[in-house]
């Protein structure tokens, strides 16, 4: 009796981390077991993002896409990125710097509650797991998803911003463009850490100095420090 009682418990045993075995084999039992897969026709509306920036000031990035398609998107989603910038995270570079514990520095800090649909109210985030990935949710037929980003620049420099869509978190959910392509497109931005002057006008507001003003003060900075050089 003892015996058989070892026995039986070795077979459940080993039923038991076969069923487990088989329930954790591939995404079509996991995560994404209820997405809807395949490709869905997305169209690029519009995106903009302010060329010159200026370091500690605040900036809106606006992506808005379409779904071109007969079917809803599952989840509507974009991937943030800097290409050469060794970035894994969105809206960052990577440090060369060695011996660090975390590589990864801000380029633009993301304010709290963003990003978020322009017509949501309510405070946003639509962070994933890939912190380079930011998904709006599902998406009609014939619907726009106006997708902002409120963001503060603080680090100089010129940089590319890349944007990619997608329709869904999985692995066999994509967006696809007129031509059949991932719709994706990328954005110059340079940021100045010279700041944008400010004066006083005849009503008591202080208000910007006119573009050309504050050009004739940037040439004479640049002379000042050119001059300052061996």
């Amino acid at each position: 009796m003892p015996r058989f009682i070892l026995t039986l418990g070795l077979l459940l045993g080993a039923l038991s981390a076969a069923l487990v075995v088989s329930g954790c084999g591939g995404d079509d039992d996991g995560q994404f077991a209820n997405e809807a897969t395949g490709e869905f026709p997305v169209q690029i509306i519009d995106a903009n993002f302010k060329k010159l920036q200026t370091v500690a000031q605040t900036y809106d990035l606006t992506i808005a896409v379409r779904n071109s398609g007969d079917e809803t998107i599952p989840a509507i989603n974009t991937v943030i990125d800097l290409p050469g910038k060794g970035s894994t995270l969105a809206f960052a570079y990577g440090d060369k710097q060695p011996g660090l514990a975390m590589n990864q520095r801000p380029v633009w800090v993301v304010e709290e509650g963003w990003p978020k649909l322009a017509d949501t109210v309510a405070r946003g985030g639509a962070t994933t797991p890939d912190r380079r990935t930011f998904e709006f949710g599902k998406l009609k037929p014939g619907d726009t998803a106006n997708m902002v980003w409120r963001v503060v620049a603080v680090r100089p420099g010129n940089y590319l911003l890349k944007y990619q869509i997608s329709a869904g978190l999985g692995p066999d959910t994509s967006a696809v463009d007129a031509n059949g392509n991932v719709p994706t497109g990328v954005l110059p931005v340079h940021i100045t850490d010279f700041a944008r002057l400010t004066k006083v006008n005849a009503k008591g507001q202080v208000v910007p100095v006119s573009r050309a003003e504050q050009a004739h003060v940037e040439a004479q900075q640049e002379s000042a420090n050119t001059g300052l050089n061996p």
